[in-house]
């Protein structure tokens, strides 16, 4: 098999590339939108727990369908709704309609990123498949360092409507990309017995994969609700600078973790992930400078990069073609509930005990899921 990555492996990329950053144009705007629907605080948290909601109820038919019915029916499905629901947003000026959307766009996101790293798995030869995977990642957060900024522009210039048909038409560009695309051929025997989602998630590598992902989501369900409103609290003004850092350091792990678990083991990049990202929560907790609260974002970003490409390789090599998007289905699943562990559940910890309390409980969670993994990847020794 040739080690090189075929040119359906770069079109994916630069599909996953749009179909993001169509997505990440919003980011800054959809809180002033909602208010301007006459939603307030409560009503942008709902929007985004929507969202949340459709993913994690959709993983497990979107893994399933991936492997059944192929990758690239589920991109292209994916892609679709990214596009839909940003046209929507425009044609369906009211709250109401606009959560119904959220709620899609998690069904959407489900599809794309189940099928997209399945297909990445797919293509890449078994020696690159770290690297594929990392670069893969890459393109999910590219847009991040311009998409959101230029959106903002947009909007600020040509008004919410036509800011979010410009969304669409670069979600548009991600399906259009998708056309080309071919999958490796696999039998109609094999997608025939494709796995359930329930029957991957009772394999331990992909399970411990699994748990040791949940260390890096709670990290950032954390930072997603609470990394504000405590730079606030103490006076820092980087708050937006800390994404920055993230995204940057996210990008150069990505670069760099793929090569290093293909070179040396998935655990090599896994675990000094894991125990980065619990080090920055720990950073976050105690940051009462905007020196402290960018390295802390930094850590994150590096944690993040190197944990989910040491994680996800781990789930590729672990499952078969037949049940690989059922892998990521579960995998992803996990990771979703992650995030939402970290804004619900520790924002009980964060009303009565202060930020950086649920921080610390963050950086506490990411030891543990560290621990967890390698412990369930350690090598036994054989029987004399």
């Amino acid at each position: 098999m040739s080690r090189r990555f075929p040119v359906t492996f770069y079109l994916a990329l630069a599909a996953n590339l749009f179909a993001w950053a169509g997505l990440q144009w919003v980011y800054v705007t959809l809180p002033g939108y909602i208010g301007s629907l006459g939603g307030g605080a409560t009503d942008i948290g709902l929007a985004y727990g929507l969202t949340a909601l459709g993913v994690v109820v959709a993983r497990p038919a979107a893994g399933r369908l991936a492997d059944r019915w192929g990758r690239k029916p589920m991109l292209l499905l994916g892609a679709g709704v990214f596009s839909l629901c940003s046209a929507l947003y425009a044609l369906l000026p009211s709250l109401l309609p606009f959560m119904l959307v959220r709620l899609l766009q998690g069904a959407g996101l489900a599809a794309f990123t189940t099928a997209y790293t399945a297909l990445i798995a797919d293509l890449a030869p078994p020696p690159r498949r770290g690297e594929a995977i990392g670069l893969s990642g890459m393109t999910s957060n590219l847009g991040l360092l311009f998409a959101p900024a230029l959106g903002a522009s947009v909007q600020a210039a040509w008004g919410y409507g036509n800011h979010f048909l410009v969304a669409s038409a670069i979600s548009s560009a991600g399906l259009a990309l998708l056309l080309p695309v071919r999958e490796p051929h696999r039998p109609e025997a094999e997608q025939a017995k494709a796995v359930s989602f329930w029957s991957v998630a009772r394999m331990q590598p992909i399970w411990i994969a699994a748990l040791g992902g949940t260390g890096v989501a709670v990290a950032y369900g954390a930072v997603l609700s609470f990394m504000a409103p405590q730079a606030a609290a103490r006076g820092l003004t980087a708050a937006a600078g800390y994404y920055t850092a993230l995204a940057l350091a996210l990008l150069v792990a990505q670069a760099l973790a793929g090569r290093l678990s293909d070179r040396i083991s998935r655990r090599a990049a896994a675990l000094p992930g894991l125990a980065i990202a619990g080090l920055s929560m720990a950073g976050l907790a105690l940051a009462r400078s905007n020196a402290g609260l960018l390295a802390a974002g930094a850590g994150l970003g590096l944690g993040w990069g190197l944990a989910r490409t040491g994680l996800d390789s781990a789930v590729a090599d672990a499952s078969p073609p037949e049940a690989r998007g059922a892998a990521f289905g579960f995998a992803y699943a996990c990771f979703d509930l992650g995030v939402g562990t970290g804004s619900f559940a520790l924002g009980v910890v964060a009303q009565g005990h202060g930020y950086a309390a649920a921080f610390a409980l963050a950086a506490l969670w990411a030891a543990a899921a560290l621990t967890g993994y390698a412990a369930g990847t350690r090598k036994r020794p054989s029987a004399p």
